[in-house]
């Protein structure tokens, strides 16, 4: 299993969209820290690094987008290149293949996450230094539910596009379409929830985002919980796994 995880991660390192990734990560929060100076400038303000990491943690929505065009890829791409028969004559059963990619691609998320977090940081305390951080810790607090309800999301959608890759022998289609069903669904959930739908509770989106659950917030739908919402991200990861692992053992590499 390590060794597949190994070879999972040569492959993708290797490969050029890696690097200008994490090349246009650090650009992108570059110049989010150059606008946000700007502005502080002309309303003669002052901030400090939680003031920008809680500003940049606003576009955090770029790392699900990297994260599904990875997940996508995963396995689609194998089948793509004509090297999953190569794959599969290893003595490793599909599963563990699976298992590999799948862990891979977690870990190729967290790494884009991290890297999005420590560019942050760097702009932040080059632009803002770490004056005036007494009493934030609220801001602290916010910033790191922030970060982790957006993992969670990307997280689910990943897999979602994992599920995709699974099933499709094109990746740039299954990514695509984990993409566009990121942003459709939660255009869907968010008008659900303007019509107090009861049903909505049980969509995807509306159990992603645990900020909603910190002290004064209100949640999405009435009568929902955290371990309702665990509940809703299980049943959801069970689905999602359990497609891709049946289309994946069941697949046809004849042709």
């Amino acid at each position: 299993m390590l060794k597949l995880i190994q070879n999972e991660h040569m492959k993708w390192f290797y490969k050029r969209s890696t690097k200008v990734t994490f090349i246009t990560i650090g650009i992108l929060t570059l110049c989010m820290a150059l606008l946000m100076k700007k502005v502080a400038n002309s309303a003669g303000t002052e901030d400090n690094i939680l003031n920008f990491l809680s500003f940049s943690a606003g576009m955090l929505i770029l790392v699900q987008f990297f994260a599904l065009a990875v997940g996508g890829s995963m396995v689609a791409k194998e089948f793509e290149a004509g090297t999953i028969k190569l794959l599969l004559i290893r003595p490793a059963r599909r599963s563990t293949i699976l298992t590999s990619k799948y862990i891979t691609l977690i870990l190729i998320s967290l790494y884009y996450l991290l890297s999005y977090l420590l560019f942050s940081f760097v702009w932040g305390a080059l632009f803002f230094g770490f004056a005036s951080l007494e009493g934030d810790a609220q801001l602290l607090k916010n910033i790191t539910l922030t970060y982790d309800s957006a993992y969670m999301e990307t997280f689910m959608m990943m897999t979602f596009a994992f599920m995709l890759s699974s099933l499709f022998r094109n990746s740039a289609l299954a990514s695509s379409l984990a993409i566009v069903v990121s942003i459709g669904a939660k255009a869907v959930t968010g008008i659900v929830s303007q019509f107090g739908l009861w049903w909505g509770k049980f969509l995807l989106f509306a159990n992603t985002n645990f900020v909603q659950y910190m002290d004064g917030m209100k949640t999405m739908f009435d009568g929902m919980t955290i371990p309702f919402s665990i509940f809703i991200l299980v049943a959801h990861f069970v689905f999602f796994m359990g497609v891709a692992w049946v289309a994946f053992l069941k697949r046809d590499v004849a042709n």
